[in-house]
């Protein structure tokens, strides 16, 4: 089989082509590296400090662990700067205008994330750097950060959080090293290739050059700033099970005043209700993420108003259940207590029951009680005089029983007005119970809105 003229021609000079250009890299490379310094600063005086352009672009947030209070993530670090050493002439090696040079071998900025939360950087040192003819060197290495993260739980669970990765030369102070954000837009890069997780929306993200002089060392230092602004994505299960138990147990507390005060079944219904709301309350606190601010969630201000109205619930519950069955005092209601009451069951659109007495007024021991008939008289005879002993006796008997009857029915009427204080005042409680929890679930609820 013969080979044609022309396809032989045209495989000869890409042949050649490529090994010329293989061989111009090498002698570049080696003429680069001949007499270079890694560990020299590139300052071409002592006075110029080396600009380097740095932006990131975060292609993942791996996790955000609000209990550890860091944020996780996985991002392409740009950075810009100029190395004279770096510099050649492009026809001096057939016009080659860049080369890719193992990162290693050249000096890089001693960056590090100052918020983070391993002793490593993060940064992919591995990855080659992009240098050009005119000394500009590019280095875009892959930036695995997990940097702390100050979480503000007051909103939970419809927070917005503040996470941000501070990058800044170690040692190098601003007259060495002078960071710069990169001018095509640091802010807008960041969120080019963002993959976040479900339970977490990223609404915006910033970039910021900062200028700081520490205690430790008299010249500033320069770090850049990246943070993201994330709004958590409760789901309706999560939103479900922080609010409805707890409402639900308020609701039976609040039927429980419909319940006979004189049965143990309404303690009961406060003592479970108390205990439920306790149990939810510890349960969903162990969600909770730990706060990195002096505040108290809103959701955690919902649970304790719970907990304190049902607490109270159960306790007037005992104390009304006291004042119903006041059968060992059957002492009559003060007058200024049935006054106070009988105002407030007026304010509380309650009909104070009125307190029953005699039909007519008068003791019934007071009616048969009598002096009986004197000794003497028309009874002269020893038989009338027997008669009439004997009808004393009786009198006396019936006016014994009168007083019994008339104690019982003082001790009936007392036990009733008691009975018709407990009922007053447990009205009166479901009022302000009701009032209670309406306008405090409301006030904290509606603040998370």
């Amino acid at each position: 089989m013969k080979l044609n003229p022309v396809i032989g021609l045209v495989l000869l000079s890409t042949l050649y082509t490529v090994t010329f250009a293989y061989q111009a890299e090498e002698r570049l490379l080696d003429a680069l590296k001949s007499g270079y310094r890694k560990d020299v600063i590139p300052m071409v005086d002592n006075r110029t400090a080396v600009d380097v352009e740095v932006s990131v672009t975060v292609a993942s947030i791996l996790g955000v662990d609000d209990k550890k209070q860091e944020l996780k993530t996985l991002s392409w670090l740009t950075m810009d700067w100029r190395d004279y050493r770096l510099r050649w002439n492009p026809r001096q090696y057939d016009n080659l205008q860049k080369i890719n040079v193992p990162s290693d071998l050249l000096w890089r900025p001693d960056l590090l994330p100052y918020n983070s939360r391993t002793l490593d950087s993060g940064i992919d040192l591995s990855v080659d750097a992009i240098v050009y003819s005119n000394g500009r060197v590019t280095f875009i290495p892959k930036w695995l950060t997990q940097t702390s993260c100050s979480f503000d739980a007051t909103y939970y669970p419809f927070d917005e959080q503040t996470c941000s990765m501070k990058l800044g030369s170690w040692t190098h102070h601003a007259g060495e090293i002078d960071l710069r954000l990169n001018r095509t837009g640091s802010t807008t890069k960041m969120l080019e290739h963002l993959d976040a997780p479900p339970s977490w929306e990223v609404v915006n993200a910033s970039a910021s050059r900062n200028v700081v002089t520490y205690p430790c060392c008299p010249k500033p230092y320069v770090d850049v700033t990246f943070s993201l602004y994330l709004r958590r994505v409760p789901g309706f299960l999560h939103v479900f099970n922080l609010i409805a138990p707890t409402v639900l147990f308020l609701a039976a507390a609040v039927l429980g005043f419909y319940l006979p005060s004189d049965t143990g079944s309404r303690t009961l219904l406060g003592v479970v209700s108390l205990l439920g709301v306790t149990l939810v309350s510890l349960l969903n606190y162990g969600h909770f993420p730990l706060s990195g601010h002096a505040t108290t969630p809103i959701i955690g201000q919902f649970y304790a108003l719970a907990v304190i109205l049902v607490g109270l619930f159960t306790v007037v519950t005992i104390g009304l259940w006291g004042i119903h069955h006041r059968a060992a005092d059957l002492s009559p209601v003060p007058g200024w207590l049935k006054a106070v009451l009988s105002g407030l069951a007026r304010v509380c659109c309650i009909r104070y029951p009125a307190a029953s007495t005699d039909k007519d007024g008068v003791p019934l021991g007071s009616i048969v009680a009598g002096d009986g008939p004197a000794e003497g008289g028309a009874a002269s005879t020893v038989s009338e005089i027997k008669k009439l002993k004997c009808m004393q006796d009786i009198l006396q008997n019936v006016h014994a029983i009168a007083q019994t009857v008339d104690e019982q029915s003082r001790n009936t009427a007392n036990q009733r007005n008691w009975k018709n204080v407990a009922l007053v005042i447990d009205r009166i409680l479901l009022t302000a119970f009701i009032l209670t929890a309406l306008i405090g679930t409301l006030a904290i609820l509606l603040q998370l809105a």
